[in-house]
Order: C-alpha cells, then sequence, then structure tokens
C-alpha cells in the first residue's frame, strides 16, 4: 500500500469534486484526498491505497484569490510533498511491527526453533527464546552458532518514504495581459522597422546608389 500527503501554502485547498472536469475524475481512479483537519484544511492526505492501482497520484488544487483573501498575494509558492509505501515498523504503544527484521539477541547456537519462537542457547549455558512476528523468514537454523545482533530473519520491509517540495507561480491575469500587450507591441515596432529598411533599400537599388 502507498499514501501520501501535501502541505500547501495557506489559502490554497483541495479542489471539490464538482468542479473537476470528467477526464481528471478518470485519471484519478476514484482516489480521495481529504484535510488533514478543519482546522489546516490546506495540509492533504491521501490512502493507503493499493500501489500497483495508484502508481501515479493526482492532486486537484484551487488557488485562492488575492483579491478577495488579504492574507493572500501574488508571486511563488512553496508546495511540500511526502510519499509513503509499506507500512510502520513501530506501533504507536512502541512494540515492534511485523514489519520487522531480527536479530539475534546474544551470541550462542541455536538449541531449538517453535514456530515463531527461537531458543538460544548461550556460551555461560543459559539459555533465552526469542520471539519473532510473522512477516519474515527465519534464516537460521537448529544446531547453528549465532553472534548477538546477527539477522536470524529476513527483512520484510520493501517500503520506504520520500519527499519533495514543488514551487509555483501564483500570476495575476491583469499582467499577463499587459506582458503580452506590451510583446505584441515590440513585434509590431521591429516588424514596422525592418518594413522601413527594406522599403528604404528599394528605393536605393532605383536612384542607383
Amino acid at each position: 500500500n502507498i499514501g501520501a500527503i501535501a502541505i500547501l501554502p495557506e489559502g490554497w485547498k483541495l479542489a471539490p469534486k464538482d468542479r473537476l472536469p470528467k477526464s481528471l475524475k478518470k485519471e484519478m481512479k476514484g482516489l480521495s484526498w481529504s484535510a488533514y483537519s478543519k482546522e489546516k484544511p490546506y495540509i492533504l492526505v491521501a490512502g493507503p491505497v493499493p500501489g500497483e492501482m495508484y502508481e501515479k497520484m493526482i492532486l486537484p488544487i484551487l488557488a485562492p484569490d488575492p483579491a478577495k483573501d488579504d492574507k493572500v498575494e501574488f508571486g511563488k509558492e512553496t508546495f511540500y510533498f511526502g510519499g509513503n509505501r509499506g507500512r510502520g515498523q513501530v506501533y504507536p504503544e512502541g512494540n515492534k511491527s511485523n514489519n520487522n527484521q531480527f536479530f539475534a539477541e546474544a551470541d550462542g547456537t541455536i538449541k531449538a526453533i517453535d514456530g515463531l519462537k527461537v531458543t538460544i542457547q548461550k556460551t555461560d549455558g543459559t539459555s533465552i527464546e526469542q520471539t519473532v512476528l510473522p512477516g519474515a523468514d527465519l534464516v537460521v537454523t537448529v544446531g547453528e552458532e549465532v553472534r548477538k545482533d546477527e539477522p536470524i530473519t529476513t527483512n520484510p520491509n520493501v517500503g520506504g518514504f520520500g519527499q519533495a517540495e514543488k514551487e509555483v507561480i501564483l500570476q495575476d491575469m491583469n499582467r499577463v495581459y499587459a506582458f503580452c500587450a506590451l510583446s505584441f507591441s515590440i513585434f509590431l515596432s521591429q516588424l514596422s522597422f525592418v518594413l522601413k529598411k527594406k522599403q528604404f533599400e528599394k528605393v536605393q537599388l532605383a536612384e542607383g546608389f
């Protein structure tokens, strides 16, 4: 399974479902995002969901309008994303989950293996019983010598956590229109200059220069 978290700048939020186009809904494959809390709607979480189905997780967001929110300004904003595959290795109580690799607790010889219980006879003759959890396979056999902290099971944890940050520019459309108008006026002036130059060259040729 996989899960994800997205931390948006304040004022940005999850886009309502009724504003999503059908093509985007189809691409999202039913993926559901939700706000972390009512107090912090700009923190969004998703999952756990099957990793094979959701190799790409699409997040539809709604940009704020600075004209309606005084706290929001046009400019560059930073978004933070985190993704997790697999599940936790430690429960909230602090005990290990079965998503762990287990290690020998002492030097000695494997005396007995009873299901998930491994008995290690230490060098001083005493024995300790160590319980491993389901999920990993034992890699030791009875009679085998082990060293303390040597792995006695495989490692079932194939997950991991990744994070990234991206920048988005919230642009004022009036600035975009002004830029387009300025670019068009520069284009017209350059075109006029080129045409005048061509006309001047034709006149010179006609006069024999």
